[in-house]
């Protein structure tokens, strides 16, 4: 053998020996500075989750959205306060909800950096890191999604539930088993889509109420612990050229035509109000992007990229939170022949002049039945089924005899807090007479689909305002006669966490007939 190949045979040699040595020099240290040295070393939890992400990734990933329940085996285990990543702390104490989830009057709340990292939605309100970039990126929206300001949407909201209804009634008698699930999210779609864009997606009217977009989302929420475990995967498809992409996956057409028409309506709003300065004649009202586009955020904040990914955050999450939801709720309605009487009869008195006249969001909310029924869906479709990680970025966090440094990452679960038997006795059977007999001060502050303090959900006014008006439209007295099909409550019940909950993967819908 040559001199100069035995050489490079032994530096080859020596190389891979140095970084083996190297390695594991590195993960001896990292693994016991994360068990005896880490600001959380001190906090109770399996030391595997203290040592490694991976153990929530072989939960998430290969166990398919598991981890939130096995966090809840270690508080059944541990106790309310435990260590379920190297990085971040959960506690399990309903008690507490509104203590960690403040308003900004009482501390500053960061977005933990790891959180939904990977998925390329980083600079938008809802993921900024930090709690004076997400409070500046928030406060232009929130007048247009107050109380106040939904209300200048009801009109729009009421429309499309009728629309809904129409489409419904279509398939009266002709025994074709639809995908409720499917078509709340095409309501859902066009709701988001007329705020966001000033036009509908018109999905309700499409023969397959546009399953696409539903395949898209759904496809997208499956995909989150692998893009969360490796960030760089998306920054990779970023780079590969849109032909290629098609070809690997011909649904990312449906999902680029989607962003495409949300940088295009941004586009056009910014260069009409160039066109325009009277703001008078640039309506606010009709588009959140019009009204961003006068708020006075920095021009950075007002980027067309920056925008179009706010859309597609709007447009994503408000369409499949609202329509799980909708699904939950309906199915028990049409599953309890009990349920649906008891409803009619309550809307009876509001129904009289329909269609020419719907009832008002104010006159649902006096409903007790109606509002019973959305409090116990809330209550178990959980809104968002993950922890949502907050970060107190410059005082400690107390807990009993607990002290949280700065810094530290701190979870709680709507799931959780919504499954306490201590709160909701029979937490896991839907029963809406729980909210209209013996209410504690307990139940109702403990329930928290839509989060609170600083960052909590911004649409959660809209949402109540989209459960209200479609449900009591949809099974109003003379309303479409909703029938299952194949379906139980096994296609309904969450059960698995993917941030956005999902009922068994195997499950093929919320099916029903137009009888």
């Amino acid at each position: 053998m040559p001199l100069e190949s035995r050489m490079l045979g032994i530096l080859l040699e020596h190389y891979a020996i140095v970084v083996v040595v190297v390695s594991a020099v590195y993960t001896a240290v990292l693994v016991a500075h994360r068990l005896f040295f880490s600001p959380l070393a001190k906090f109770p939890g399996p030391k595997i989750a203290a040592v490694t992400t991976w153990y929530e990734f072989y939960h998430d990933y290969f166990r398919r959205g598991n981890y939130v329940f096995k966090i809840k085996e270690m508080h059944d285990r541990y106790g309310p306060i435990v260590r379920i990543t190297p990085h971040e702390l959960s506690i399990h104490d309903p008690e507490f909800y509104n203590s960690l989830n403040v308003s900004g009057s009482v501390r500053k709340t960061d977005n933990f950096e790891g959180f939904a990292r990977g998925i390329d939605f980083d600079d938008t309100h809802f993921l900024s890191t930090s709690h004076d970039l997400h409070r500046r990126r928030r406060k232009p929206l929130e007048p247009f999604f107050s109380r106040a300001g939904v209300t200048k949407l009801e009109p729009m909201v009421g429309e499309v539930a009728k629309r809904f209804v129409r489409r419904l009634d279509s398939f009266r008698g002709t025994d074709q088993v639809i995908r409720l699930d499917h078509a709340y999210v095409a309501l859902a779609a066009d709701v988001v889509g007329k705020i966001c864009f000033e036009s509908n997606s018109n999905m309700i009217d499409e023969p397959t109420f546009g399953v696409e977009w539903y395949n898209v989302l759904h496809n997208f929420i499956h995909s989150l612990p692998l893009v969360m475990a490796f960030p760089q995967l998306i920054k990779i498809l970023n780079v590969i050229p849109s032909e290629i992409l098609h070809w690997l996956d011909p649904r990312l057409v449906t999902f680029e035509k989607f962003r495409d028409f949300a940088r295009q309506h941004i586009i056009d709003a910014k260069r009409e109000l160039e066109e325009k300065p009277d703001y008078e004649t640039f309506e606010t009202r009709n588009s959140v992007f019009r009204h961003l586009l006068l708020s006075g955020l920095p021009e950075s904040d007002l980027s067309v990229e920056r925008l179009t990914k706010e859309a597609q955050i709007f447009l994503g999450a408000g369409s499949i939170s609202a329509a799980r939801t909708l699904d939950f709720i309906s199915y028990y309605i049409i599953a309890n022949e009990g349920y649906l009487k008891r409803l009619q009869l309550e809307l009876v008195p509001l129904m009289g002049g329909y269609p020419m006249r719907l009832p008002s969001f104010v006159e649902l909310e006096r409903l007790p039945f109606l509002q019973a029924l959305i409090k116990e869906g809330l209550r178990l479709s959980y809104g968002v089924m993950h922890r949502m990680p907050r970060v107190s970025p410059d005082q400690p966090i107390v807990y009993r005899d607990w002290v949280i440094p700065p810094g530290v990452s701190v979870g709680m679960s709507a799931y959780m807090n919504h499954t306490d038997p201590n709160i909701y006795p029979d937490p896991f059977t839907f029963n809406p007479e729980r909210w209209l007999k013996d209410v504690t001060p307990a139940m109702t502050r403990c329930l928290v689909p839509f989060s609170k303090g600083s960052r909590n959900c911004l649409g959660m006014n809209l949402a109540y305002m989209e459960l209200y008006k479609t449900l009591s439209t949809v099974f109003r007295p003379g309303g479409p006669k909703l029938e299952l099909f194949e379906t139980d409550e096994s296609d309904i019940v969450q059960a698995h966490d993917y941030i956005i909950p999902l009922p068994n993967l195997e499950s093929k819908g919320l099916r029903v007939k137009v009888v």
